[in-house]
């Protein structure tokens, strides 16, 4: 694969979605030697940048008698089009498998946590969870709806909790998605299995004592019939009391809270790829200090 070619597909994973936050040569380098290393010097990245971004139709977009990059309107690699409507969210947006990725985003979001969502795929990954949860310093709510972090003379940080969701037919199944969780969410200050649906009393004795040995949190969310739910982009979009009210007609039990780690496992990061976009999104909200409404959702990734 050419530098162009491996650029073209981590870029709109480390793009800022909106102009307004357009980011400098200089931190896109950065936050791309986070996920590809030093392979490739300065001058060749900022080369790529620079024909990219004369394509019209790359991901790339440039100010206009300026500096600083962001992701070209038109383009949306992230859940954005899975949560949005129209023609081309028809499909996911009803199907079982994005109602309950939009659900698992309302479950956290609604709690004040800030969700970086992993496109969804046909099989399960282990190079990464289905959604991190990010908990972000103290902050206040500015008057356009974004989230401002205090000022402070002191370096921020945030804590990650990585969430892998199974829907469980069996004890062979549930146990896969806990040690998918186990694996994808090593890395993190703390990990969680959500199981869809609620499960037998002996699979759960089961998911409990892995729990108890390794960590890991573990929800049973009784969702009996995912079709019978609102679309993906209903969930989505409903206002945070709604979406509570929806939460709260789902039976849940937690067999578990999750262990938290002091600090992230950076080896552990560093050994899945696929977490360097989630924290080179964090690590630019903490790095201004404020995070955009939409980002409270879903990042681009």
């Amino acid at each position: 694969m050419t530098l162009r070619e491996r650029l073209l597909e981590i870029l709109p994973g480390l793009l800022p979605a909106h102009p307004q936050d357009a980011i400098k040569g200089t931190e896109l380098i950065a936050r791309v030697r986070a996920v590809l290393g030093g392979e490739y010097s300065d001058h060749s990245l900022r080369s790529q940048f620079s024909f990219i971004a004369l394509d019209p139709d790359s991901c790339l977009a440039r100010i206009e008698n300026g500096q600083g990059y962001y992701l070209r309107s038109g383009r949306d690699d992230s859940l954005q089009s899975i949560f949005g409507s129209g023609a081309d969210a028809e499909r996911e947006g009803g199907s079982p498998q994005h109602r309950l990725l939009a659900l698992l985003v309302r479950l956290y979001d609604t709690t004040g946590l800030g969700v970086f969502v992993y496109p969804a795929e046909d099989g399960d990954s282990w190079e990464h969870p289905d959604l991190v949860a990010v908990q972000w310093p103290a902050g206040h709510w500015a008057a356009d709806g974004a989230y401002e972090m205090d000022s402070t003379d002191a370096p921020r940080h945030a804590r990650f909790r990585a969430v892998c969701t199974v829907v469980a037919d069996s004890a062979e199944s549930a146990r896969a998605g806990f040690f998918r969780a186990l694996a994808c969410g090593r890395w993190a200050h703390e990990c969680e299995l959500v199981v869809i649906p609620a499960v037998d009393a002996a699979v759960q004795t089961e998911l409990a004592d892995l729990a108890a040995a390794y960590g890991v949190g573990v929800r049973l969310l009784d969702v009996k019939d995912a079709d019978a739910m609102p679309r993906a982009d209903a969930i989505f979009r409903m206002p945070a009391d709604q979406a509570r009210e929806l939460l709260a007609a789902i039976p849940q039990t937690v067999l578990s809270q999750p262990r938290p780690h002091a600090a992230l496992d950076t080896r552990a990061a560093e050994s899945l790829p696929a977490t360097a976009p989630v924290l080179a999104w964090a690590d630019s909200c903490l790095q201004r200090g404020r995070l955009e409404p939409f980002e409270m959702r879903v990042a681009v990734n």
